[in-house]
């Protein structure tokens, strides 16, 4: 029995470090490496805090650690890096690295925040490792939290429950299909709503709840599946349907 767990174990680790999405392992906020250590990366703060200025930065054994610039990304509050790498197809060196760009705001009552997954080539060869161009943007979290009562009586027809909340997360795993460079991937996002009626674009202060109705439920038009595919011509990765708008759960 202790033999299989120790196998058990050590084949796990190895699933980590060959397969093509693979786990960055260690604690936040300080460098994250491969299970074997060939590789490891840091995106650390910048001195606004936002997107400006935000640099890679790769080390591997016998090579000097490298500080690599990141695309200006604008409109980011924070970036910061995603504990997974995507594998190229036969190229050891040759990596998809996810940069995750969130924004904030707050209001009367609530406030909320949302982020973005970038995947962005990175070439890691030990001597020189360079950044490519960008390979997909998707929406990859959102929480809201908006006031919803504003009188005893909504109070009293909301059966207290004052706070309308948004939430929505993402996943990205190895899907089948022939990876041309880069692995076929599954993207699956889910959106909830509490309570399970309200929807952001409406006036859900007028709505009089019921008990049945203070329970959190997925929204169906932005929990969805899709499918996707990396193109050589375009160095993007393609979906296999358009994206819905779920602004209203991936905008804070």
């Amino acid at each position: 029995m202790i033999v299989s767990l120790l196998w058990a174990a050590a084949a796990g680790v190895a699933a980590l470090a060959s397969g093509p999405v693979a786990a960055l392992t260690g604690e936040e906020g300080k460098s994250r490496c491969l299970p074997d250590r060939s590789l490891c990366l840091d995106v650390p703060p910048t001195e606004e805090g936002g997107g400006a200025g935000a640099v890679l930065r790769v080390s591997s054994p016998g090579a000097e650690a490298v500080s690599l610039t990141l695309p200006e990304f604008d409109e980011a509050q924070s970036v910061a890096l995603w504990p997974r790498l995507i594998r190229a197809k036969g190229d050891p060196d040759r990596y998809l690295v996810g940069i995750l760009t969130g924004q904030t705001s707050m209001y009367s009552g609530g406030g909320g925040s949302a982020s973005q997954l970038h995947l962005i080539e990175l070439d890691a060869a030990p001597k020189a490792p360079r950044l490519g161009g960008e390979a997909l943007v998707v929406p990859w979290t959102g929480s809201l939290l908006i006031r919803a009562c504003f009188s005893e009586k909504d109070m009293k027809d909301r059966l207290e429950a004052c706070h309308d909340e948004y939430d929505f997360g993402a996943t990205i795993a190895a899907a089948p299909g022939s990876a041309a460079v880069f692995p076929t991937l599954s993207y699956r996002a889910v959106a909830t709503a509490f309570p399970r009626t309200s929807r952001r674009s409406e006036d859900n202060g007028a709505t009089t709840l019921k008990r049945a109705d203070l329970v959190r439920a997925q929204d169906p038009a932005c929990t969805y599946d899709r499918v996707l595919r990396y193109d050589p011509a375009t160095s993007r990765y393609e979906l296999d349907r358009p994206l819905p708008d779920c602004s209203d759960y991936t905008t804070p």
